[in-house]
Order: structure tokens, then sequence, then C-alpha cells
């Protein structure tokens, strides 16, 4: 028997929300929470010193200066290049003038999906083992040297002295607290944490190998045990500050450590200890957008920054990988 239905009858109207979900991660702890500076080339560069060897031998009475020293004698320059950080869009003249669910303008949709991406990018490229590179022409653009390039993550850079190199870091794997306590002891040996507050962003894994340090494992029956105040009528499992011998970090999850350049793989146990005194983001252009001639087929434009990594001391923070 003939029947109508959903799938042989014309003229059914489709159900379409006005409701577009864009779950990707946006938050940028690293460049929200370093020092901001303006370049004024596309390399830029800044010194790095150390002072000398405590001596307590003792002056014989009545010697005189015969012999000085040259103060400056380490003192050494270092430096980065700035890099090109870019999103292009365009939206067709017939796109525009049509609705679109979940949508009031698409070209001002599309302009700001294009900063959004820019902003990650430049996260993932400071936050990167990528080395830096001057722009050779054919394929080759400036780059700037990420993190954790500068902290030593595949070969220390030969333009770094090696006084002030990075010796903090572990990479043996899962994190206890005496393994994420030897890299603290670590920095405090080689400079005493002038900065004197931490923040490690970390990976989701590692983040969750910090807060197992506020549970205490029960040899005799293999469970968790946890002492807390049960008025709140809740149970707090974390670590979002940790204070250990060697003073105070803050743990901040990150999902843009140790990424690759066009890829949305997660680096789960890597991290990255940060004293944001000792960092910067140098600015040769800041974020603009630029909207371009509409030749006939509809509006277009891009989203740019210029901006490299200057890591002022790369003795000064530490990492896991």
């Amino acid at each position: 028997m003939a029947k109508a239905t959903t799938y042989n009858t014309s003229g059914n109207k489709e159900d379409l929300t006005s409701i577009i979900s864009v779950l990707e991660p946006e938050a940028t702890p690293f460049v929200s929470m370093i020092k901001k500076g303006k370049a004024t080339g596309t390399f830029f560069e800044y010194q790095v010193d150390k002072l000398n060897s405590p001596e307590f031998g003792g002056v014989e009475e009545g010697e005189d200066v015969t012999a000085f020293k040259n103060q400056s004698a380490d003192r050494a320059r270092i430096g980065n290049y700035v890099q090109k950080f870019r999103d292009t869009f365009m939206v067709s003249d017939l796109q525009e003038m049509v609705d679109t669910a979940g949508v009031a303008s698409e070209f001002a949709n599309a302009e700001s999906k294009a900063v959004r991406s820019v902003k990650r990018s430049i996260e993932s490229a400071f936050c990167s083992s990528q080395d830096r590179q001057a722009d050779a022409g054919a394929g080759a653009p400036y780059k700037t040297r990420g993190m954790l390039k500068w902290l030593g993550v595949g070969g220390q850079p030969s333009d770094i002295p090696a006084f002030a190199q990075n010796v903090a870091n572990d990479t043996t794997g899962t994190q206890t607290e005496a393994t994420f306590n030897s890299v603290l002891q670590e920095l405090y040996q080689a400079n005493g944490m002038p900065g004197g507050q931490l923040t490690l962003l970390a990976g989701p894994s590692l983040k969750k190998e910090i807060s197992n340090f506020s549970r205490q494992l029960a040899a005799t029956n293999g469970t968790y045990t946890v002492n807390q105040d049960a008025e709140s009528k809740k149970i707090t499992l974390t670590v979002s500050v940790y204070e250990g011998d060697f003073g105070l970090c803050n743990i901040v999850p990150s999902l843009f450590i140790n990424r690759t350049s066009g890829s949305d793989t997660v680096d789960a146990d890597a991290g990255l200890l940060i004293d944001p005194e000792y960092v910067s983001m140098m600015s040769l252009k800041a974020e603009s957008v630029t909207e371009l001639e509409n030749q006939g087929g509809g509006r277009r434009g891009f989203v740019d920054v210029v901006a490299g990594l200057a890591c002022l001391s790369p003795k000064a923070h530490g990492f896991f990988n």
C-alpha cells in the first residue's frame, strides 16, 4: 500500500538550529604570563652574565693591589629571530548575503576564528623545541626559537654560553615527588630562584602525576588514603600550588607544549618550569587585522603578528620531557 513517508515526500523542511559548537583548546597560559617587550628588528639580542666564584682565602696585612679582574669577561650576547604568524579568511559576496544559521556575519565570524588561530599558533611555537631560523627565501622563513629549544631539548644551542645553559630537567618518565623535587633543587642550586615564583605549565598526564603527590598509597591494601575535613562535602584530589623545600610552584595545565607545526597531537607528559621574570614576548608588529580590496568575489583579509621569544636566561627555567 502506498504511503507518504519522510524519505519519499518532497518539501519537508530541514531543522538546522542556530548553534555552532567549536570545542578546541584556546587557553594560552605561557604568552599570558610572560613579560611583553618590543623588537626593533628581525633579530633581537640581550646579554647574560655571571658572578665570580666566592673567594675567602684572606688578604695579607699590608698587601698592595697589583692584579685586577675583568668583571665583564663572562658577559655574552644571545638572541632570537622574530617570526610572522598569519591566518587568512575570505567570504564570497553571495555567502555574505544569505542567512546562515548561528552566524550574524560570516565575515566577522571568519575574522574572529583567524584571530583565535593565530593566538594558538604563537603559544605553540613559543612552547616548542623549534630552533631559530633566518629568512633565506625559497620556503625558509624567519622562525623564532621555542622555549624547549632554549632549554636544550634536542641539544644545547651553540650560541648559549655554558654558564647560562639549562641544568634543571627530568626526562626519566613518570614524575614522583622525589623526581619533581630534584628538578626544583637543581634550579635552586643553579640560581637561587631569583624571581621567587615559579609556574609549571604541565601537560595533562604530568598534571595528574603531580596531583598524586597529595595522596598517600597505603602499602597494605593498595588504596589511597586522604585526610580531609568533610564539612565541605567534597574531596579535593588536585594540586594547583606545590610548596616544597625550594619554594612555591604554581601548577597550570597546558595543551600546547612540545607540539609540532600543523599537528593537534598533545604531548601529555611535557612540562615547562618557568620563572616569568626571565622570559619575554618581543613584538615587532602587534596583532592586527587587515581587510584587503574586494576584487569582485567577496570580502577578504588576514590577521598577523610578528614576534619572537626572548629567554632572558635559560638557567632560570626547567623542563620535563
